[in-house]
């Protein structure tokens, strides 16, 4: 039997100084958990619309590519 990979999306980036995070993961129970962390602030919410998920990754990947634009590396 397979199990169904819990990560969806995950990103971990640093100047240096500072750390993003982004992580979407499948939800123990229905849904996904959104994370976004900006060093200790951490933001999640979880989502049962697979829409949003979408929507919360293109947010993601855009606000990455800015990030990486100004040097941002993986962790």
């Amino acid at each position: 039997m397979h199990s169904t990979p819990r990560v969806v999306y995950s990103r971990n980036l640093t100047d240096g100084s500072h750390v993003r995070r982004f992580d979407v993961e499948k939800a123990p129970t229905d849904g996904w958990q959104i994370r976004d962390e900006r060093d200790d602030d951490v933001r999640q919410v979880t989502h049962h619309d697979w829409h949003r998920v979408e929507l919360a990754i293109m947010g993601f990947t855009a606000e990455e590519a800015q990030l990486r634009e100004r040097g941002w590396q993986d962790r």
